[in-house]
């Protein structure tokens, strides 16, 4: 993933019927459009294999005020008349914009094939143990695993719940594997697992850029 501490995840569902236009729609308009913006340094789209919505589009950001700029604006502002027709068919959309405050590994030369999103809260009280565990030991551990590349963590200055992580990975089976299913537990999980909050995974598969 390209560098840059900002990020800005869309997870949406799509009305049925608009389903193909709308894949042609973000490749074809969107993303260009949006990687026109200064700042904007990369756009990629996913499908979901497990938990939904089923699409998820991601923009690695220089820094997350990238979306204040004159630029971003007059694309929000002022839409084509195919984003007005395709918007109004999402469904169940939720939106994001981050700040980076952790990574670990390294992406691959290439943009990897899947993705898993982890986004959760804890309460306030917990959260210094919570930040703690999640870099020292959860991270480390799930990133360890065979077909894990790398994961980096992300604080949300836009949107619920408040903490993202990004889990990159060469396929969807890693996160069945037994190493894995080890890896989830190690450290101090156990005592955390009390204090995840609003927990929504999804692991998904890219197809944009193909």
């Amino acid at each position: 993933m390209a560098s840059g501490t900002g990020l800005l995840v869309v997870w949406t569902d799509i009305a049925a019927d608009y389903e193909n236009e709308f894949n042609e729609w973000y490749d074809q308009e969107h993303i260009p459009q949006l990687l026109a913006v200064p700042g904007f340094l990369s756009g990629r789209r996913y499908q979901a294999v497990e938990g939904k919505p089923k699409y998820t589009a991601v923009y690695q950001l220089a820094e997350e005020n990238v979306l204040k700029s004159d630029g971003f604006r007059a694309v929000r502002e002022d839409p084509t008349p195919w984003t007005k027709r395709m918007t109004a068919q999402f469904r169940n959309t939720q939106r994001g914009v981050f700040r980076q405050i952790f990574a670990h590994g390294n992406s691959p030369e290439k943009a990897a094939e899947y993705v898993l999103t982890v986004r959760l809260n804890t309460p306030a009280d917990h959260e210094q143990l919570f930040n703690d565990w999640y870099n020292e030991d959860h991270v480390p551990a799930l990133v360890a695993v065979p077909g894990v590349y790398c994961a980096r963590r992300y604080i949300a200055v836009e949107g619920d719940p408040k903490y993202l992580a990004v889990y990159e990975m060469a396929d969807a089976e890693a996160t069945k594997s037994a190493a894995w299913e080890e890896a989830r537990n190690y450290g101090r999980t156990a005592q955390l697992r009390p204090h995840l909050k609003d927990l929504k995974a999804i692991v998904a598969r890219r197809i944009f850029p193909a």
